[in-house]
């Protein structure tokens, strides 16, 4: 599901008792530092503070308020009971702040005449009167249910009213949970799971920036669950949020790796694996990238190794088709946890879907599913700023109300609960859930694994509900890089796993279906320019070589800048030089395997270069077809091909002359003379000169 500041902020509270709080009515006081929660229209502000998560025959509800800073002399407080609520839609009205029901009854107390609390605000105890047991002691309000005996379970809603001298006015509505279950009644299974993720500042950001911040937060987080972990937990962390705790140097990086490694290891600890990020498997088909979701789970189980991560389960962060179930199966994923969108809603009673299901998606493919609970989740994105602690006892409200709404069934019923990314509690909302949770007589907390085994699937076969495949992945980009990265991992050796792991990571960081396109095309772009950064560390060194005979031993020098060491193929070619092949090369111990061939008039020759020295000589004999400059190509690449790791031209300039020609020229020469010879033969024979001489004395006379 980084990367760094963690998005859950978890802080470590001890749970403390109310003075006067009898038994399974314990109320959850979070310590100073955490006390937030409720609701304000101006002027002071009343919030819950902490309260008992549920009251028994007998029992008595505590609160602790604060009053927002409201002098106790000048303040009065209205407690107002209402009836049980029947229906979730009644209940999300008054999560809105509107009361609904008939009024069991109303007291207004001055806030002067309430026990201060030592940490702050005021304690309350509220009597609790039923059908069931006669109300113990008293207190600044007594809660009347109107119930007869054995009917009295349910939540019920109270508002509590802060008056202030000057007409200043606030409340909040928290709930009385009734909790008296018959002995043969299952608890509903709960099964509550906590995303883990942080933002990485940024799309392709190459290495992650653990902030302090981030890594005191999941120390808090670390020792609050530990501190609770009587109660089954399912953890769901980003792969690539772990991978950024890991690959940092951060020595709190490290002891918060190793406290989420601890508390994984915590019996009645789930982790959940997935995507190294989100993705959309629809959307990774559409665009012909379906082994991109093959690498995604791969180096999300990697990553989440030393968290002992696994499952059956994959989580759908949105809309699925068919083709992304049948995807997951295929990767071993037997079990879905849906969104209630994607799953066609039968038209029988509205009750709160508590089985697993079989899931019909189409084209004969089927799952098993859960519906992930919607509006549990939103009582847990309410669990942020001032309404902390009052929202997190609205979803323990919330949890009883789905109880109750089939209070004698005696087949296991059970929720799934996670929130949406982004929409994630704060630190006294999660310590208050788990401290409650421990002893809930109502509710059990399970691991997801759990409630699938333990609740039975529902006889009934649900739809997925119809949604289009669409992707706007770079898809060729992608693609490209994958081939690309591949190809280099067959050059590198053992020492550059943890580069090849980066670059794969960046890669796989590009296909986040949370990145909008523009920001996925920068991660493509940050994974290329950061290839290229180690493909730039091999270098062949473009010389000029000078030849001064006819044939020579010539050096091609490969340098490298890496602490990793490279296999590649190195070709030489050119069309003015030849390579003698057979036992005539010995290239030296860089090269292996070498080979000549010649096509076209271009001779080349190769070999395959262990490069493991800063500077590496190939020595290859060549001789030149004819003097002058003329260049060669001289290229390394990948051993499986497709990618090239350097490539250069190298000069030669040939000052020798070779045999052939000498003796063409010595030829030419004798031709020359010979021609020379016969003119001058013919223009001077030797008989015409003496002839002359002869006969010049009797022409004179």
């Amino acid at each position: 599901m980084g990367r760094p500041v963690f998005a859950l902020a978890l802080a470590a509270a001890g749970a403390t008792l109310l003075a006067g709080a009898p038994a399974g009515a314990r109320g959850v006081s979070p310590p100073a530092h955490l006390a937030a929660g409720g609701s304000s229209s101006g002027g002071p502000a009343l919030t819950l503070l902490s309260q008992s998560p549920w009251v028994g025959p007998g029992q008595s509800m505590q609160l602790r308020l604060g009053l927002g800073g409201a002098p106790a002399s000048a303040a009065s407080i209205t407690f107002t009971l209402f009836s049980h609520l029947t229906s979730r839609s009644a209940f999300a009205e008054t999560a809105g702040g509107t009361a609904v029901g008939n009024s069991l009854g109303s007291s207004t107390v001055q806030a002067s005449t309430l026990a201060p609390d030592p940490q702050g605000g005021v304690d309350v105890t509220v009597p609790v009167e039923s059908g069931d047991a006669a109300a113990a002691g008293t207190g600044a309000f007594t809660a009347n249910l109107d119930c007869a005996a054995g009917s009295c379970g349910g939540v019920y809603p109270l508002r509590v009213q802060l008056s202030v001298a000057g007409g200043t006015r606030t409340s909040l509505i928290t709930y009385l949970v009734y909790a008296n279950p018959p002995a043969d009644t299952q608890r509903l299974r709960l099964a509550l799971v906590m995303p883990l993720s942080l933002p990485l500042g940024g799309p392709g950001r190459a290495v992650p920036q653990v902030q302090d911040t981030a890594l005191d937060t999941l120390d808090n987080l670390d020792e609050a669950m530990s501190a609770h972990s009587a109660a089954p937990l399912t953890l769901y962390p980003e792969p690539a949020s772990v991978a950024a705790l890991a690959a940092s140097s951060h020595p709190k990086a490290k002891s918060a790796l190793a406290g989420l490694q601890s508390l994984s290891g915590q019996p009645g600890r789930q982790v959940l694996t997935g995507p190294y990020v989100p993705v959309d498997p629809d959307a990774l088909s559409a665009a012909g990238l379906e082994g991109e979701l093959v690498q995604q789970v791969r180096r999300g189980g990697q990553a989440l190794a030393p968290l002992r991560g696994g499952g059956r389960t994959w989580v759908v962060p949105g809309p699925i088709t068919a083709s992304s179930v049948s995807a997951v199966e295929s990767l071993g994923y037997d079990r879905l946890a849906l969104p209630v969108s994607d799953v066609v809603q039968g038209g029988g009673p509205s009750l709160t879907i508590t089985q697993p299901f079989t899931l019909s998606a189409g084209r004969g493919v089927t799952a098993t599913a859960a519906e992930m609970d919607g509006e549990l989740a939103s009582d847990m994105a309410a669990g942020t700023g001032g309404t902390t602690f009052l929202a997190a006892y609205r979803m323990l409200a919330d949890l009883a109300l789905v109880y109750y709404e089939q209070p004698n069934a005696l087949s296991p019923r059970g929720v799934l609960v996670l929130p949406s990314a982004g929409a994630l509690p704060a630190a006294g909302f999660v310590d208050t859930v788990l401290a409650a949770l421990g002893t809930d007589p109502l509710v059990a907390p399970v691991t997801v694994d759990q409630l699938f085994t333990d609740v039975p699937t529902a006889p009934s076969t649900r739809r997925l509900a119809s949604a289009s495949s669409s992707s706007s992945l770079p898809a060729k980009q992608i693609r490209d890089g994958r081939a690309r990265l591949m190809a280099f991992s067959t050059a590198v050796d053992a020492a550059a796993a943890p580069v090849v792991r980066s670059l794969d990571d960046l890669l796989l960081s590009s296909e986040n279906s949370q990145l909008r396109a523009a920001q996925q095309q920068q991660a493509v772009a940050a994974f290329t320019g950061a290839l290229s950064g180690e493909l730039h560390t091999v270098s062949i060194r473009a010389d000029t070589i000078k030849l001064t005979s006819t044939a020579a031993k010539v050096p091609i020098t490969i340098t490298k800048q890496s602490a990793y060491g490279v296999t590649a193929v190195l070709r030489i070619s050119g069309d003015k030089v030849v390579f003698p092949a057979g036992a005539a090369q010995d290239p030296g111990p860089v090269c292996r395997s070498p080979s000549v061939r010649s096509s076209a008039g271009r001779s080349t020759f190769s070999c395959v270069a262990a490069i493991g020295h800063a500077t590496n000589a190939v020595y290859v004999d060549m001789r030149a077809r004819a003097t002058g400059d003329f260049r060669l190509v001289v290229t390394l690449t990948s051993p499986s091909g497709g990618l090239v790791l350097a490539t250069t031209h190298v000069t030669v300039h040939s000052m020798s002359t070779s045999l052939v020609a000498v003796g063409l020229s010595l030829a030419a020469l004798l031709v020359l003379l010979v021609w020379w010879g016969r003119t001058w033969w013919r223009r001077h024979p030797p008989g015409r000169g003496a002839h002359v001489r002869r006969r010049q004395p009797s022409q004179v006379a």
